[in-house]
Formats: structure tokens, sequence, C-alpha cells
């Protein structure tokens, strides 16, 4: 059993939280919600162009993190089932999760974020996908953005940092179980 998300699959997980930390069903597939919070960046060349100003719109970027933390790795080794005997290997991948909101509450919308990813619905359904978000979550940072136009946008950054259990499973005939080291029973 190899498990780890795609990136796709951490981003649809990210962008349902998120959608659900601003209030909005994650279910509800009209224009209103998908533009809402987006995962990918305008493709548009002049800059803020396919919303408006008045407009509150997320973007959702998640980049590898690194840390001691996520370097570690914890080996086992387990009876297969079979008579033989498998290797199991569980780490953390590190994350950063960053969140770019514009428009008028754009800073409302980011403290939504950064409180609601910590809720206790909003915690499990990531922990089913092997997810966790540190809760030590700076507080979010307003960056106005001047367009090509001199016109000025209402922008909020949020970044919060998180971890993916991921397990590895080795078949016997594929390891060496050193002499020295105790077989767990399930």
């Amino acid at each position: 059993m190899n498990v780890r998300l795609t990136r796709t699959q951490l981003e649809d997980l990210f962008w349902r939280a998120t959608v659900k930390c601003l209030g909005l069903d994650p279910g509800d597939s009209s224009e209103a919600v998908q533009k809402r919070v987006r995962i990918s960046w305008p493709s548009s060349e002049t800059g803020n162009a396919d919303w408006e100003r008045t407009e509150n719109v997320v973007f959702l970027r998640i980049s590898p993190g690194l840390d001691e933390y996520g370097t570690l790795s914890d080996i086992s080794y387990k009876p297969d089932g079979t008579g033989g005997t498998k290797e199991v290997v569980q780490y953390h991948r590190n994350h950063q999760v960053h969140w770019v909101c514009y428009g008028p509450d754009s800073d409302s919308d980011a403290d939504s974020i950064r409180i609601g990813i910590l809720r206790d619905a909003i915690r499990a359904s990531m922990l089913e996908s092997n997810v966790a978000v540190q809760p030590h979550i700076r507080e979010p940072v307003r960056i106005p953005e001047q367009d090509e136009n001199g016109e000025w946008w209402e922008r909020c950054d949020l970044t919060a940092q998180c971890y993916e259990l991921v397990t590895r499973e080795y078949a016997a005939e594929s390891i060496d179980v050193p002499p020295n080291i105790i077989i767990q029973p399930e």
C-alpha cells in the first residue's frame, strides 16, 4: 500500500476546506462558488482583468515545504498475512499553503480562513485524508497591489503549514529484514 496524495487531490482538499471556511457550500457548482476560490492563477495578460475590484476572490497555491520534522521516517516490520514480512515506512510530507485574497473583504476572508481551517469539522475532514494543518498560523498580511493602470487592489495574504502522513509498504521479496529487528504483530 502506497498512500500519498497527488497535487490535484491536495489542491481539491484545500479548495473544499477554503470554501467551507468562507461559509460556502463546496457542492454548489454555481459560477459564484467556483470563481470565489480558485486554484490556478488567471491566464490573462492584463493582470486582474477577469474579476472586478469589488469582487472577493481567493487564490490557493500549495508548494512543498521543508523542515526537520518532514525529513524523519518511521520504519517497522509486520507480518504480511502469508507467512512473510512487509516493511512499513511512514513519513510526513510538509506543504506550504498560500492564500492570496483580493477584494474589499480580503482581510476578513483571510482571517475567516485562518480561524476556519482549524475548526473541528474542517480538521476532521482533512484528517480523513491524513492531512493536518499546523495550528500556529500567523495573522494575515495586507499587501495592496497596484495594477498596470496605476489603480490599487485590496489584497491580503495568508500562509499555513501542513503535514501529510504518507505510508508506504514494501513486500517481503524486496526487503532484507535485519536480524536484530523485532517484527511487530498486526
